[in-house]
């Protein structure tokens, strides 16, 4: 491969990265437009690259292609988010229960870090990030690397969909804290059917407040 394609790669790559971000942390709210030269001048590179990321973003349900018009950030039914969830319910459980099976004790140590740090967190946002943390660690110490990337870009999918609705969910934190501290007791146990079963409670509760919270917007 030529230093020139191993360049435009990974120009792609830091658009996708950058383009990502801005959409999940709400820069861009549902509904609006992606334009190609646009995010050319705010990121400073062709618009090849850019290209190249959006149909990525879109591939992975982070945007959605209308013809003749372009990339918009997608707006979520109730449908999907319901849709979204079960999904991630099957697959957290499965991640719980591999990791009860294969976490080292220092990897249990660093749940219960991100645990601490979860208890800790002092707004919406870090109490989102450190959540997303945990779950991912899960997700790499299940061992399963397709397992961990279908969770990725479900859970983005999720966090885009669910944002507006999270923050006003009244005393969810507190209770999404105890839930992983029942994840993580069941994996420090090597108990992978409780692991399996505190994981799926955990999606399905985060679910129910989540729905709540989004009819009540409607």
């Amino acid at each position: 491969m030529s230093v020139q394609n191993i360049r435009k790669i990974g120009l792609a790559d830091e658009a996708y990265g950058r383009i990502r971000e801005a959409i999940v942390e709400g820069r861009y709210a549902a509904g609006d437009p992606l334009f190609e030269n646009r995010l050319s001048a705010e990121l400073g590179m062709s618009r090849t690259p850019i290209r190249e990321a959006l149909q990525v973003l879109a591939r992975d349900g982070l945007l959605e292609v209308v013809p003749a018009r372009g990339y918009f950030v997608p707006r979520r039914s109730l449908d999907d988010l319901r849709e979204l969830f079960e999904l991630r319910e099957a697959l957290d459980g499965a991640a719980a229960r591999a990791c009860a099976l294969r976490a080292q004790p220092d990897e249990v140590e660093a749940l219960r870090a991100l645990c601490d740090r979860y208890d800790a967190a002092p707004d919406w946002t870090e109490w989102a990030r450190t959540g997303t943390e945990f779950h991912a660690a899960i997700a790499r110490t299940a061992r399963n690397t397709r397992l961990a990337e279908a969770l990725d870009r479900l859970k983005l999918q999720i966090m885009l969909t669910r944002r507006a609705e999270l923050r006003g969910v009244e005393g969810r934190h507190r209770e999404a804290a105890r839930e992983h501290r029942a994840i993580l007791a069941a994996i420090s146990a090597a108990d992978p059917d409780a692991a399996e079963r505190e994981a799926r409670l955990h999606v399905r509760l985060s679910q129910q407040a989540s729905l709540r919270q989004a009819e009540g917007w409607r």
